[in-house]
């Protein structure tokens, strides 16, 4: 039983690894770009290890994903209200461009891809994408709906979906303005981004006290 412990542990362990090692490969290449036998070279494994724990490149896909959520999960469970949020988000996003090893911000350059390649809509690791970023979305939508405690809870959800809308709009649009090589003071951005969603929120309180 023991012995079976270790080599459980051991097999997580290399699952594990490749996932980590093929990080940059997949930022850098996207998902048409990466092939197993790129995920053994960056990895150290032999090819057949990898496909002893991905039986294929969407099963990957999917698990990196998932990898890259979990870390991000993580790295945005104790962070506040909306400014917080946004400027945390946006220079996640940003950083994928200088910290390609970084599954948080990774998961923003390897999402994109899925976004835009819609031949791929029946592939596994697009569909995952796609509900992980409704996960988030909620996520968003939960921390700025707390944000507004005394106003009526159909106000404070409109108010959140329209801020988690539009700040998610900022930090795709941020990240490839960084993808892009564009000279952007990114934490100043997200600043005046947040002011702006800031103003905008306090518009719309007033509007509401006012009907």
């Amino acid at each position: 039983m023991a012995a079976k412990r270790k080599a459980h542990r051991a097999s997580e362990g290399s699952k594990q690894a490749i996932l980590e090692a093929v990080l940059s490969r997949a930022v850098e290449a996207g998902y048409e770009g990466t092939t197993m036998a790129d995920v053994a070279r960056a990895s150290g494994l032999p090819i057949g290890s990898v496909y002893w724990h991905f039986q294929n490149k969407e099963q990957l896909f999917v698990e990196l994903l998932d990898y890259c959520f979990e870390v991000w999960k993580q790295a945005n469970a104790s962070v506040g209200g909306m400014r917080d949020l946004l400027r945390h988000s946006i220079s996640q996003s940003a950083a994928a461009s200088a910290s390609l090893a970084e599954p948080a911000a990774a998961f923003w350059s390897i999402g994109l891809v899925f976004a835009f390649e819609r031949r791929l809509e029946d592939n596994l690791a697009r569909q995952r994408y796609l509900a992980i970023r409704k996960e988030m979305f909620q996520f968003f939508t939960s921390r700025l709906r707390a944000s507004y405690p005394e106003v009526p809870e159909d106000v404070a959800e409109e108010l959140a979906h329209d801020m988690a809308v539009m700040g998610r709009a900022l930090t795709d649009g941020f990240r490839v303005a960084a993808a892009a090589g564009d000279d952007t003071d990114f934490s100043r951005y997200a600043e005046l981004a947040a002011d702006a969603l800031e103003s905008l929120v306090a518009t719309r309180l007033k509007e509401y006290a006012h009907d």
